[in-house]
């Protein structure tokens, strides 16, 4: 099946396809290796007259095994063992743990299969100047070695163990870590990089493991669990029913979903063409397992999809439906043989209220102390917590930047009580984060920062960036620390020089330039609380300013010193501060103190907010708005330059210098798939001297293409506006 993502004719979009080829690697065509000696005997609660069901690994294509698990739940049918390999093992374990069958269709249709698996998340929104807070992902370069070449990865997949550990943490606590006694027991195999032997996973940090099961090399980091380095199961058990033979299981319904897809015949021209070429032509081995006389197979005619076709997930899972109940009778044949076993209602998640934690250890550190870390957790000996709230926590601090990944342990005590390990891996490398944006008439502007997380040893992180183009040159060093106290305090420093000629226009033709120049350093306490999602950010900046047109001088105009009191507060969204240019609202007051030259002391005020409105499937409409009031409109720096998720009707937002305005933008995006969107937008705003009454509306919009890879967004629009000529402007990296 064809689909139009794939013809677009972008560099960047090769990474989808690398993506592709590698997760269809046919992982099981190498070697079978032996189970471990001496592997656990069948667990005594394990009741192996009943059949295991063996999930194998395939990417996307792994939708298909919740379409057989709903046939399987139709026909009455409850497994006694789940054996997953990489997408097996994610669908097997939430399955296993009592996720049902609609959640799971769910996840599986709302979920962007490469923002998951890659860490990705959106950009910070232009929200009246933005979130404070980096952009999560630029075009990165790791700086720790020269050359500086590429590390072994892209992703340390915390996103990706956060959602099934937040989906697993109830059943998990319950099972006292146990895959024995989870609703459905549960395997699942991982690789060990070193010894190259097969690992089951039977006990401890169950969404570590299926991390491990699923991580595919280049792409994900090694897993690092219990002393071994682990990556992808498949790579030498794809589809592991000897794993259920091993517990006693002699009846399984085996689903194989991988090794399907037929590449296209068409010569690569070039070595990336090539690379992708040999990843596909290696699908064409089958996977190794033996079928027994009791086994059902249900193998899936998936040809058309590739392991990232997260958009034909529908279609996928419509799939492995059409195939099991065309091997019904089998099926009921089987379930038959087995007895009453099987027929157990589907399994359901137990649920678990707040636990009090006894005690807390960190393991992992090398810099850090356990305190920073618990602090920045917001989370302490004898606090009542509820398991699922620590997982979206480790989430955000990993956007964040102080840790590469975060892992819980809850061991029961009581019902209500349990010893916490936290197990962490700090952030101590330098990161090169480059980004860069051209427009038509603007030129090109470029961008780099320097991050160095943790290099005080208090969980903070330090910032360098720098910003160049024809109209704008921006200099910021930033230095976050958290502090002591109750909730999530924070102090952030900051240091910025910047110089800025905004165009001043009349009809659309650039009469003049607005030039100004500051330097400030400022202080700010940050409070943030998870419970209800709001930050409160107070605080202050000194330094100086010189502003005037390139023309002529203007009142108010020349030196002047900066002397201000800020007050914001911010809904980050979802109980997480994330940066989400999809939600969220900013209020920020801003006055002066003192004289600025003839001017007097100057106020202003603003607030922004983005909304989402109800989606139809792959379709999101956004609606955004603001407005902004000020005493003065002179120096520009000072007043609040409405912006709004990529533009203001047309207008950017340095352009516009009015001290009153007031904007509204609606916008449609739809998702083609695997980090590709389309996006049209339309807008109207006003801007005044006193007030907006009589003021003209100004009309504008765009339409943008974009597409979120492995090394950051890339944006290609053109926006119009009825006092701006038209301009098409193309985005590599966030902007800062």
């Amino acid at each position: 099946m064809p689909h139009s993502r794939h013809q677009i004719p972008l560099f960047g979009l090769l990474v989808p396809f690398i993506i592709a080829g590698l997760l269809a690697v046919p992982l099981a065509s190498l070697a079978i290796q032996p189970l471990p000696f001496g592997w656990p005997p069948t667990a005594a609660d394990v009741d192996t007259t009943g059949f295991a069901l063996i999930l194998g690994g395939g990417g996307a294509r792994g939708i298909a095994h919740i379409g057989v698990i709903e046939v399987l739940e139709e026909l009455g049918m409850r497994p006694s063992l789940i054996v997953g390999t990489s997408m097996g093992s994610v669908v097997g374990a939430l399955y296993s743990s009592g996720t049902s069958t609609s959640q799971l269709e769910t996840l599986a249709l709302g979920q962007n299969l490469l923002n998951l698996v890659v860490d990705f998340d959106t950009p910070a929104a232009e929200l009246q100047g933005g979130w404070w807070g980096p952009a999560p992902h630029q075009l990165r370069l790791q700086i720790t070695q020269w050359p500086p070449l590429p590390h072994t990865g892209f992703s340390h997949g915390q996103g990706f163990e956060s959602l099934v550990g937040e989906r697993t943490a109830d059943a998990l606590f319950v099972a006292d870590n146990d895959f024995d006694h989870l609703p459905v027991v549960f395997r699942c195999v991982s690789t060990d990089l070193l010894s190259n032997s097969l690992v089951i996973h039977d006990e401890g940090m169950l969404p570590r493991a299926v991390k491990a099961s699923s991580t595919i090399p280049m792409i994900f980091y090694p897993v690092e669990l219990e002393g071994r380095q682990l990556v992808d199961g498949g790579f030498l058990d794809n589809l592991p029913v000897q794993v259920a033979r091993q517990l006693g299981f002699d009846r399984a319904v085996l689903v194989d979903v991988s090794n399907v897809h037929l590449p296209d015949k068409k010569e690569p021209d070039d070595i990336y063409k090539m690379w992708i070429r040999v990843a596909e032509l290696q699908t064409l081995f089958p996977n190794e397992y033996t079928v027994g006389n009791n086994d059902v197979l249900l193998k899936m005619p998936l040809e058309s999809y590739r392991s990232v076709d997260m958009d034909a997930a529908k279609e996928i899972l419509a799939i492995g439906r059409e195939v099991a109940l065309q091997h019904k009778d089998e099926l009921l044949a089987l379930r038959d043989a087995c007895g009453p076993v099987v027929q157990n209602p589907p399994p359901k998640a137990p649920v678990v209220g707040p636990v009090t934690l006894r005690t807390i250890e960190v393991r992992g550190l090398q810099h850090l102390q356990p305190g920073r870390v618990l602090d920045r957790l917001q989370i302490h000996p004898g606090d009542r917590l509820e398991l699922a709230a620590a997982w979206r926590k480790a989430q955000w601090l990993t956007h964040e930047g102080s840790f590469q990944t975060i892992g819980f342990e809850f061991k029961p005590v009581a019902s209500d009580t349990a010893d916490m390990i936290v197990h962490v891996q700090e952030e101590t490398r330098p990161r090169l984060e480059l980004g860069a944006s051209v427009i038509t008439d603007d030129g090109v502007a470029v961008m780099g920062r320097l991050r160095y997380d943790n290099i005080l040893g208090r969980a903070g992180s330090s910032l360098l960036s720098y910003r160049y183009s024809d109209r704008e040159s921006r200099l910021e060093a930033l230095l976050n620390q958290p502090i002591n106290g109750p909730g999530w305090l924070g102090l952030r420093t900051r240091f910025q020089w910047q110089r800025e000629r905004p165009g001043v226009y009349d009809h659309g033709v650039e009469v003049d330039r607005f030039v100004f120049r500051r330097t400030q350093l400022g202080l700010d306490l940050i409070v943030r609380t998870f419970r209800c999602g709001w930050s409160l950010f107070l605080g202050g900046d000194v330094g100086q300013t010189n502003s005037y047109l390139e023309s002529r001088r203007i009142p108010g105009s020349g030196d002047q010193p900066l002397r201000t009191f800020h007050l914001s507060l911010e809904s980050h969204g979802r109980d997480l501060p994330l940066s989400r240019p999809q939600r969220g609202a900013r209020l920020r007051y801003v006055r002066s103190f003192g004289h600025a030259g003839d001017e007097p002391e100057w106020w202003r005020a603003d607030l922004g907010m983005v909304l989402p409105v109800r989606g139809l499937g792959s379709w999101q409409p956004i609606w955004a708005a603001g407005a902004v009031a000020s005493s003065t409109d002179i120096p520009v720096v000072h007043q609040g330059r409405a912006g709004g998720p990529r533009g203001w009707v047309g207008l950017r937002r340095q352009e516009i210098i009015a001290p009153q305005i007031a904007w509204s933008r609606a916008a449609l995006q739809y998702l083609l798939g695997a980090g590709v969107h389309l996006e049209a937008a339309v807008a109207v705003g006003w801007q005044g001297q006193k007030n907006l009454s009589g003021a003209q509306p100004i009309w504008g919009g765009g339409f943008e293409v974009g597409m979120d890879s492995l090394v950051g967004p890339l944006r290609l629009g053109f926006a119009v506006a009825d006092q701006r000529p038209g301009y098409v402007y193309l985005q590599v990296g966030h902007g800062f």
